[in-house]
């Protein structure tokens, strides 16, 4: 029954996108599970983040319009920057050269988190629009599409692996034109991933780590088959919550996590906070914490500008090799004794 079922969701994904030709290719992805690419004799359909959208074979996006900074570091790692022509929240990026683009007014302001220009994105003319499921966007983005203007949703932050962040790479390559310059460096950073983890598997020692901070009333922990979970497992640590069944956050008090996790050898992602003192400036009970005594406690800033814009967010979504690398470097120095860390930061 299982098999059968998978098979009509199959065939309901391929006629929900309207044509079928004798002649289909399906890629295969080998990390990702959110998004799908169909290469067909005269178009390549795309099924991501739960939508549809059909190019012509020889489609290439020239102008397209972004409301997540993410989409901008794998549009800028193929080469095709000068392509965007609007961005949402310009306060978001991090990239210098996004940043200058918008100086200048190459780039455009298109909007923000609460609503987006629908006459100023039509003015702009753009053939593309990649964005990530919002409830504020979704009537403007369907007036959009009726102009003819092609949406896709990208959610890459929903993948479990952090590999397949880095698989998405395909996806941009695809309406790019830039496909074997996406699948080189996907190769690329797996590759080193996982040589990394193959060191990181042969440490004689599992430190006890443990993540995240309180948000008003509670402490959400990354549940154990979460991405982070992954990221921890793979540096060779001992996460606290690894055998929690849950892949999102797990909502906690404060008494719950210190009951578990102070004695924790160490504290990895405590948001954008600068310093010790000001970490504890926002729960004085953090105190408690043994990797707080001990200074082990590490924020995810190391690359964050004036505005708070993050690296991490924009090239840390595809270079998964190097956020693996800073928790290595963190959690076993010894592997990696020359390597400085990239986007983790220790907090003094």
């Amino acid at each position: 029954m299982k098999k059968i079922f998978v098979c009509i969701l199959f065939l309901i994904v391929l006629f929900s996108c309207r044509k079928s030709f004798q002649t289909s290719i399906i890629s295969k992805n080998e990390y990702a599970t959110n998004f799908s690419i169909q290469t067909q004799d005269k178009q390549v359909t795309i099924i991501s983040a739960g939508n549809c959208v059909v190019f012509p074979k020889d489609y290439k996006s020239k102008r397209c319009v972004i409301t997540t900074t993410s989409a901008s570091a794998y549009i800028d790692a193929l080469g095709e920057i000068n392509s965007i022509v609007g961005v949402c929240s310009p306060h978001y990026f991090y990239n210098p050269k996004i940043k200058e683009k918008i100086k200048n007014q190459s780039i455009e302001d298109i909007g923000n988190d609460a609503t987006l220009n629908f006459e100023k994105i039509l003015a702009l003319q753009p053939d593309l629009i990649i964005s990530g499921h919002n409830p504020t966007y979704e009537k403007i983005l369907n007036q959009l599409s009726k102009q003819g203007i092609k949406i896709l949703y990208v959610e890459e932050f929903m993948e479990l692996h952090p590999l397949g962040k880095t698989e998405y790479l395909k996806l941009f390559g695809t309406v790019f034109k830039q496909y074997h310059k996406a699948d080189s460096l996907y190769t690329f950073v797996k590759k080193n991933y996982e040589k990394l983890k193959e060191k990181a598997s042969h440490a004689t020692t599992k430190p006890t780590v443990f993540t995240g901070i309180m948000y008003g009333d509670s402490w959400y922990m990354a549940g154990g088959k979460s991405f982070l979970a992954t990221l921890f497992k793979d540096a060779g640590a001992h996460y606290l919550w690894q055998d929690n069944k849950k892949s999102g956050s797990i909502p906690m008090t404060f008494e719950e996590v210190l009951s578990k996790a102070k004695n924790a050898e160490l504290w990895i992602g405590t948001s954008n906070f600068k310093s010790k003192k000001d970490l504890l400036n926002g729960h004085s009970n953090y105190a408690w914490f043994e990797a707080y005594k001990s200074g082990n406690v590490y924020a995810l800033n190391n690359r964050e500008n004036q505005l708070q814009a993050n690296d991490y967010y924009e090239y840390g979504s595809i270079y998964a090799d190097k956020v693996l690398s800073d928790l290595i470097k963190i959690i076993h120095p010894e592997i990696i004794p020359e390597y400085e860390l990239t986007y983790l930061r220790k907090l003094e």
